[in-house]
């Protein structure tokens, strides 16, 4: 498969379970912003410096969605010509993708799932529906838009899937597992089967999309592991 079209060289090795994506910076001028705690190394020579992107009402905002405030912007010093690499990744084992934005593209992201991106592409919150916090995914979601041409790179809890889905087709999605998805396509959120389905059943909110347009899906969700592990933590 055609590596999809970047500004930056890259690779993503260790996937889809303990992945990393590693971004060489070739000349100056090229930039990467990513979320604090992201870098797992890098070159010596690049600089890295840590600042609020789009000021402190911008970083607030991406604090309400469970991103972080400041962000880390890597690049290689002027006048270098030796190229630079950093390696990134999730917080949580899983997966990477890359998604090439168009000017004007907007995303919506699940609170955790983005890593880093090209300067272009800014980060804020967008309110989710009131339902999706009863399925997990919380009130707050991200978004990101690219005011320019660029890149993002995403990180998943598990497997990572991309799903196509057609001009009048309807597509169901768990809110615990959605990733990420074209913030122009319609959805509405609901409930699965009936009451005692809901109740009995082990599945609550889910998101129900009406294509065109894309989704990602991860194939874990952080709160039922959390959930399963309750039981075995020490109790005073």
């Amino acid at each position: 498969m055609e590596k999809e079209k970047s500004f930056l060289r890259y690779e993503i090795t260790g996937s889809p379970a303990f992945s990393v994506v590693r971004i060489y910076l070739d000349q100056p001028g090229q930039k990467v912003v990513a979320e604090s705690g992201a870098m797992v190394y890098m070159d010596g020579h690049v600089h890295m410096e840590t600042k609020s992107s789009g000021g402190i009402l911008r970083g607030l905002k991406r604090k309400l969605s469970g991103e972080s405030m400041f962000q880390n912007f890597f690049e290689i010093p002027e006048g270098s010509t030796k190229p630079g690499m950093i390696a990134l990744a999730h917080g949580a084992p899983g997966d990477i993708v890359h998604i090439h934005l168009n000017q004007g593209e907007e995303w919506t992201l699940n609170k955790d799932a983005y890593i880093c991106s090209t300067p272009s592409v800014q980060v804020t919150s967008q309110m989710g529906k009131l339902a999706s916090l009863l399925g997990g995914e919380g009130l707050i979601l991200t978004k990101i838009f690219a005011e320019t041409e660029g890149d993002v790179w995403l990180g998943g809890y598990g497997y990572i899937e991309r799903h196509e889905i057609g001009p009048g087709e309807e597509f169901v999605i768990d809110t615990g597992v959605m990733m990420a998805f074209e913030t122009n396509m319609q959805y509405r959120t609901s409930k699965v089967g009936g009451k005692k389905s809901f109740i009995l059943g082990g599945e609550g909110i889910v998101m129900r999309f009406t294509g065109p347009g894309v989704a990602y899906t991860q194939n874990r969700e952080i709160g039922l592991l959390a959930s399963l592990l309750i039981p075995y933590l020490p109790k005073r």
